[in-house]
């Protein structure tokens, strides 16, 4: 490391940065970290997550369990959010630990500028969430970490590890199939030398497929009907979204980068056979993940995390190029970094009246982190309407300073109203910040449709339910589900937020209007699976 510093003392003054003890640079990197995650509010997909942790199992809705399981883990010791994100911040950090790992014994200099390059690209530098995505990147990262040391030592253990990793990925995002598919094209072009290793790869990793099989036989099939029959039922080709992906590519593997992989390909001729297995396995799951995204794309928007799994292999290709370069490239990406990390930041951490010209985004705010004290001053004015007297609050209590009428001010219910929102991304909100459950009525979309398993709206009937609204007159029917509602708004700091007080849930009429529709939607089953168990249909639909 002297060496490089010594040999660059005239670059800039990134590159002399980063050519201190790398300790340094990772303690503000953790910083960095801990700052975002800290202060970015719970989003709707996180949120979401924390109610699979609630409710361990071994499948979802809509994707493998790995990211529940994560939650789960986290809350055995606190909910906060920082605590929770844990997983997420420390992915990256685990994944550059690796490759160094994994390369040290060849050159350890070059090993830990390839470790800081990719820590500090930005999209890892930001990346503090725990998501699907986050077991995804983690496990493919170290099965390609795993597979890469069978091919240096030539030992089938590792072989077993990577399977195991691949299994692991597989149960947190179904995208690892691409994952899977490259090693298949590796080992079965590498030769005999390889190909056990390639056969023991895929022989330990299919359990963990066949434990996804088996939840999903005996939970509606759910994952496959989100994912091959519902999720696609309105894809179109289209250049639109391809033309998108590829873009995004450009985005998520800078132009510095893809330079440099030219100019690395030139030079691979120069490496050990054993160093150029390597990178030929980085190469092959690079382009599987590359070209199955680019065929999805024709089709579908594909999202900017989906991606992020395969990047440390494209890394790993730059291997072939000096130090020098990796220096010039890391000083790079870390002033795009400083970019992004200043403008995330200042966004988390503006005050609210720095918002004051965007009034949507101000309700947003005040909705992901003051739910508690909005939805307290929503059940006073719900339990109000419930005395007949259907006065806002505010008017009952100016009433009963004036006239001393203590009848206009009801006494609240013994137990809270059971809370409702028309979105799972609301509703978990809601749920992580009132620490009580909150369900989702109506249709919904036809994503992360937990909540059909978790509430049993027959259990409901007769009961009042509070129900959020983003827009006055959203859900129009609502009130057809009560023996009597009433929309009415809370102000809060300014803002309004809408509400349905209903009295008396009518389950009949929510059945014909909103279950069956639902199983219409997204309970029917292919011909083509076998009848497993359901839970949502033999609940609602027994005698059917």
């Amino acid at each position: 490391m002297n060496n490089a510093v010594n040999t660059n003392a005239k670059r800039g003054p990134m590159a002399r940065a980063l050519s201190l003890q790398a300790a340094w640079i990772y303690a503000v990197v953790v910083a960095i970290k801990v700052a975002i995650a800290y202060g970015l509010p719970m989003t709707g997909d996180e949120a979401y997550f924390v109610l699979w942790g609630q409710h361990l199992d071994y499948g979802y809705y809509d994707h493998p369990p790995m990211a529940g399981w994560l939650m789960a883990m986290q809350l055995l010791v606190s909910d906060h959010a920082l605590w929770l994100r844990l997983p997420g911040l420390l992915t990256e950090l685990i994944i550059a630990a690796a490759l160094y790992a994994l390369l040290r014994p060849h050159d350890p200099v070059k090993a830990r500028w390839l470790a800081l390059l990719f820590t500090l690209s930005p999209l890892s530098l930001i990346n503090v969430f725990t998501l699907t995505d986050t077991g995804c990147i983690l496990f493919a990262a170290l099965a390609f970490v795993a597979a890469a040391q069978g091919l240096i030592t030539q030992q089938r253990r590792w072989a077993a590890l990577a399977g195991v990793c691949l299994g692991l990925a597989f149960l947190s995002k179904y995208f690892a199939v691409f994952l899977g598919l490259g090693f298949v094209a590796f080992y079965a072009l590498a030769g005999r030398r390889f190909w056990q290793h390639g056969v023991l790869l895929v022989l330990v990793a299919i359990p963990f497929g066949l434990v996804n099989l088996y939840w999903n036989y005996t939970h509606c099939w759910s994952n496959l009907l989100f994912n091959l029959v519902n999720r696609t039922a309105d894809s179109n080709l289209g250049w639109q979204s391809l033309a998108t992906y590829l873009a995004m590519m450009a985005y998520v593997i800078l132009p510095p980068i893809w330079w440099a992989l030219v100019a690395a390909q030139r030079q691979r001729s120069s490496l050990t056979p054993a160093l150029q297995a390597v990178l030929k396995l980085a190469a092959t799951l690079a382009w599987t993940a590359g070209l199955g995204f680019l065929w999805v794309s024709l089709s579908k928007s594909i999202g900017l995390h989906w991606v992020l799994w395969f990047y440390p292999m494209v890394l790993v290709l730059l291997w072939p190029l000096p130090v020098a370069r990796f220096i010039r490239l890391s000083a790079l990406l870390s002033w795009i970094s400083v970019a992004h990390v200043l403008l995330l930041l200042a966004i988390i951490y503006a005050p609210l009246s720095a918002w004051k010209h965007q009034p949507r985004v101000q309700w947003y705010v005040l909705a992901m982190t003051e739910a508690p004290a909005i939805l307290q001053q929503a059940r006073a004015e719900a339990e109000a309407l419930q005395a007949g007297a259907w006065q806002p609050v505010w008017e009952a209590e100016a009433a009963r300073q004036s006239l001393g009428v203590d009848a206009l001010v009801p006494e609240p219910t013994e137990t809270p109203r059971a809370l409702a929102t028309l979105s799972y991304s609301s509703a978990s909100v809601l749920a992580y910040q009132a620490r009580e459950p909150v369900m989702v009525m109506g249709e919904g979309a036809k994503y992360a449709r937990f909540d059909d398993s978790l509430t049993d709206f027959r259990a409901l009937a007769g009961k009042p339910v509070l129900l959020l609204l983003k827009k006055p007159n959203e859900q129009p029917h609502a009130e057809q589900w009560f023996t009597s509602a009433r929309r009415f708004t809370v102000n809060y700091r300014g803002h309004a937020f809408h509400f349905l007080a209903g009295e008396g849930f009518r389950y009949e009429t929510y059945f014909e209007q909103v279950l069956m529709p639902i199983r219409a939607r997204f309970y029917q089953f292919p011909s083509w699976l076998p009848r497993g168990e359901c839970a949502f249909t033999s609940r609602y639909f027994a005698p059917e």
